[in-house]
Formats: C-alpha cells, sequence, structure tokens
C-alpha cells in the first residue's frame, strides 16, 4: 500500500518537474507584444493601448530597449494568474475575451423582421 503511495508521489513529482521545464520555456518565449498578447488572449492593438494608457507598467511588465519594448516575462504571468489577487487589467482581459453582442442597423432590423413575417405568414 505504502509502495503505491509513494509510486504516485513520485510520479506527481515527475511531472511537476516537467510542467515546470515546459512553464520556464514559455515564460522565456513571453517578451515580444504578439507572444504576450497570444498568452493573454488579447489583441496587439490592446497591448499598446495599455502600454500608453499606463496600464502596464514600465520596470513591472516591460521595459524598453531602445525603442522596441520588452516585456518581462513575470509581470505578465501575474496579470493572468488567478492566485495573485485582483488586478483591473484582469477585468480589462475578461471583456476583451468576453464576445461583444453585434447590433444591426435599424433598416436592416426592419428588413430582416419584415422577412421573417413573409417566410412565417
Amino acid at each position: 500500500m505504502f509502495d503505491e503511495l509513494e509510486n504516485t508521489l513520485k510520479e506527481i513529482l515527475h511531472r511537476l518537474d516537467e510542467q515546470q521545464a515546459l512553464l520556464q520555456v514559455t515564460l522565456n518565449s513571453l517578451t515580444t507584444s504578439k507572444a504576450v498578447a497570444n498568452f493573454l488572449g488579447i489583441s496587439q492593438r490592446t497591448i499598446q493601448l495599455w502600454v500608453k494608457q499606463k496600464k502596464l507598467q514600465e520596470g513591472t511588465h516591460y521595459y524598453r530597449d531602445g525603442k522596441r519594448l520588452v516585456f518581462i516575462p513575470a509581470g505578465i504571468l501575474e496579470l493572468k494568474n488567478p492566485y495573485k489577487g485582483s488586478s483591473p487589467l484582469k477585468e480589462d482581459i475578461q471583456k476583451e475575451k468576453t464576445p461583444k453582442k453585434k447590433t444591426l442597423n435599424p433598416v436592416a432590423k426592419k428588413i430582416l423582421g419584415d422577412l421573417k413575417k413573409v417566410s412565417n405568414g
């Protein structure tokens, strides 16, 4: 019984080591705006706006290498980590991911409504 438990724990530790290695590789690639946008599930334009609006803080989330922005993986990871408290950006990320409701032009709405009446009637 204890041998099974010990083997299970060893397997869990092995998988945890694999996950840590994978996370390290992922973190090392989170230095460009494209990689950060993909990781957070938002657009590159949103990243640009957040930098301009100072929602992403220089020194915490990114630094400048000449004119180029280089993102700090630990700061970016913190934005997505659900266990690190609340962040106003977490709410922004959720809003960005939520599909926006499409509204129709009033004229198109009337035409479509008339088409439904004709097909039902």
